[in-house]
């Protein structure tokens, strides 16, 4: 009987189906040793070794004693570098190898991997086991240090000179500078008017020419209602050029000399050009592009994509979801093939398979890309699919079968027209052939333009000028921001969604719609770290960190030496910073309006930024303490919501104290809760709890418990409200709230 350990329960289950009564497969959920979370946990002083601790000893006495009756170890946890480290981790904790990776005396260790989850890729894998690659391990060591110093090291500068509680991370940063940055680009750009003048016109004469002048102060309904009502038979000519030369149309009395020149005057046909346009497939789904056409096509952030590939990887369903490589195996490439030639006909097959070898910059493990382990696979009624999963499921399996399909053919037809001097272009396109398109479903935007030769005399019917102003360069979305880590050669394909998800959840950017905007704390952070730390979120250095990685999962660099070249320049620069930052440098922003007064001695008030953002604090402070919220609320303002009529009626009434007190209303991080009345000196909060009433209204009746004789209880954590057993923490199972639609 052998061991098999994987990450997680469920890819156990999955892969316990094709090894049958011979293996006992078990899940480690992840890491099960790691750097403690408390200290910095690398010894410095003795070359930078790492004091690693169990952090689920549960896991490990469970793996433990089921190797105990075990006569071998078969490890088979993911194939990346995260994968190859908690490989060795547990190899180690079992006593089955030594910390060089030799395996010990009386031991039979195998490392085993495959990049999708299927009777054949698993049997193929136990048949051809290989040797630990200690590279990798050494690789995700250099890396997990690296980090751990930068965070250790930096993080308490940010305490000492913003606010407690921040915190810095070597690759996170990086992509918040790239976050400000933008902010900044957008702030310094100028604005300016700009006009064009299209000329609706047709092959016949018209008796009356209809003249608009649409400015930014038009009704944008009345525009849109104008512009639908126009006779869909006219063709749309814009205007171009003005004696060859481009025209700059920059205000509006130009445009309506312009106008004046033009009106009611032929259009003469000048040249008409027709042709063809290959549109190309792209290659199959690689994690970056995955998480960006989620973003893109489905709404999906990067960590919720990540998630629901997970899962379908685990069931057996898509290949390995952490990749930048782009190749796919020969019988996917024919199971696809086969695919297309019976679903879309023969005429959508190439003759020889479509093939694609460009990487990302830096490109880490060369694994296959992410495509269906099974083409023919029917989702449709299939209870292991969510609807989320249908949509991630079907866009990787669309975007793999198109990569194998021919181009999409398209006709573009451009028509050149003369009024005196000024040029006017219409411009068109149609689907010849619609190529891979007939998989991803993509639109392409048509427009038939009809048949005309040069010499043809054109009627206006409609000159419509425009007033338009130029935009700033657009906020990065999470699809953008992958893009951009990409080509600057910053994180890795397991890294992207983790950097996104980071900085928002440390509230140094917020999500407005799709787009990302860093907040004060944000900009405050980053100004300080580009000020004195210029090195360690530069783009440049970063980069070549990822290639040192890279080089040492190669075997071409020793992990230690590297950290050392890395570390002597970057202390002396913290301790320097440390000493000649001033303290108030980056938490004072600023004056407070001249009517804002401090509530408790009156003088007047600065913008200070703490934890949370900013606020007002008294120009007296340290001597007085007075403080404000940004929208001029005190503490007392604050608490006094809860005595509102409306919250009374959404809430139950404040908890006693044994003696009889009521509980005070705060407000904190993670919103309201009550506090006693000796709070903070007495460290007792309690949740807000709804009125039974206002619970239903908002969340529908609360579950029973599984024997039905008991309600669940709503509760309130970090992440929001769940329902809980009775008896909670006790008993821990919870159901995820859902609101009532």
């Amino acid at each position: 009987m052998k061991l098999v350990i994987v990450e997680s329960p469920s890819k156990a289950k999955t892969i316990k189906k094709y090894l049958g009564k011979d293996y006992i497969v078990k899940a480690s959920k992840g890491h099960v040793i790691d750097l403690p979370k408390s200290k910095i946990g690398v010894d410095i002083e003795k070359n930078f070794e790492p004091a690693y601790e169990v952090t689920k000893p549960k896991v490990v006495k469970e793996l433990k004693d089921a190797y105990k009756g075990a006569d071998g170890l078969v490890l088979a946890v993911d194939l990346d570098r995260e994968g190859e480290a908690i490989a060795w981790h547990i190899a180690r904790k079992l006593g089955a190898i030594g910390k060089d990776g030799k395996i010990t005396k009386g031991h039979n260790v195998s490392r085993i991997v495959f990049s999708e989850i299927t009777k054949d890729a698993v049997t193929e894998a136990i048949n051809n086991p290989r040797e630990l690659n200690l590279d990798l391990v050494d690789a995700q060591q250099a890396r997990r240090v690296l980090d751990r110093l930068v965070g250790y090291k930096l993080s308490p500068i940010l305490w000492k000179k913003i606010a407690f509680g921040l915190s810095a991370g070597r690759v996170q940063s990086v992509a918040l500078r790239l976050v400000v940055e933008k902010e900044d680009e957008r702030r310094a750009f100028n604005i300016d008017e700009y006009w064009s003048l299209d000329s609706y016109a047709q092959n016949k004469e018209i008796a009356n020419l209809d003249i608009k002048y649409f400015d930014q102060e038009t009704d944008t309904e009345a525009k849109k209602e104008y512009l639908e009502k126009l006779d869909k038979s006219l063709v749309r000519f814009e205007l171009s050029k003005l004696d060859g030369k481009k025209i700059e149309l920059d205000n509006k009395e130009k445009i309506e000399k312009i106008v004046n020149d033009v009106k009611g005057k032929e259009l003469k046909i000048s040249d008409v050009e027709i042709k063809p346009i290959n549109k190309n497939p792209k290659p199959p789904l690689i994690t970056s592009t995955l998480q960006r056409s989620a973003v893109n096509k489905l709404g999906f952030t990067a960590k919720r994509t990540m998630s629901i590939a997970q899962k379908l990887y685990e069931k057996g369903y898509i290949t390995y979801m952490r990749t930048d490589s782009t190749n796919m195996a020969k019988s996917a490439v024919d199971s696809a093939r086969k695919y297309i030639s019976q679903t879309f006909g023969k005429e959508y097959l190439p003759t020889a398979p479509n093939s694609y070898s460009k990487k990302s910059k830096n490109a880490q493990e060369a694994h296959e890309c992410i495509r269906p382990v099974d083409f023919y696979l029917n989702i449709s009624g299939n209870k292991d699919f969510t609807p989320e999963m249908v949509k991630i499921y079907s866009l990787i399996k669309n975007i793999a079968l198109a990569s194998q399909m021919k181009s999409a053919k398209l006709e573009s037809k451009s028509i050149k027209a003369q009024v005196d001097n000024y040029e006017f272009k219409a411009t068109g396109s149609i689907v010849i052939f619609d190529g891979y398109l007939a998989a991803t479903n993509d639109k392409v935007s048509e427009n038939l333009l009809p048949d005309t030769k040069i010499g043809d005399s054109w009627y206006q019917s409609n000159l419509i000028a425009d007033q338009h102003f130029t935009q700033p360069p657009a906020r990065y979305s999470e699809a953008s921001l992958i893009k951009k880590l990409e080509e600057l050669g910053i994180g890795r394909p397991s890294t992207y969604s983790t950097i996104i998800s980071t900085i928002q959840t440390r509230k140094y950017a917020l999500k407005e719609g799709r787009y990302l905007i860093p907040t004060d704390t944000g900009e405050v952070v980053n100004k300080l770290l580009t000020r004195y730390f210029n090195n360690v979120v530069d783009y440049s250095f970063t980069s070549d960190l990822e290639n040192k990685l890279d080089q040492i999962a190669d075997g071409k660099l020793k992990w230690k030496d590297m950290l050392g070249k890395f570390y002597e320049p970057f202390e002396i620069n913290v301790t320097e910073s440390d000493a000649k930052i001033p303290r108030d440098e980056f938490t004072v922003l600023g004056d407070a309006p001249e009517n804002i007064k401090c509530p408790e001695d009156g003088a007047p008030m600065i913008i200070k930024l703490g934890r949370y953002g900013k606020f007002y604090s008294c120009s007296n402070y340290p001597d007085c303490k007075g403080i404000l919220s940004i929208d001029g609320k005190s503490k007392e303002d604050i608490e006094k919501e809860a005595l509102t009529d409306e919250f009374k009626e959404s809430y139950e009434s404040a908890p006693k104290t044994e003696d009889g007190r009521d509980y005070t209303y705060k407000k904190g991080k993670f919103g309201g809760f009550w506090a006693h009345p000796d709070y903070p000196k007495v460290k007792d909060a309690k949740p807000l709890v709804y009125k039974r009433a206002k619970m239903i209204e908002l969340f529908g009746e609360p579950p029973k418990t599984e024997d039905g004789k008991q309600e669940l209880i709503l509760r309130s954590g970090k992440f929001g409200y769940f329902w809980a057993h009775p008896d909670y923490p006790k008993t821990k199972k919870i159901i995820k709230v859902k609101k009532v639609e």
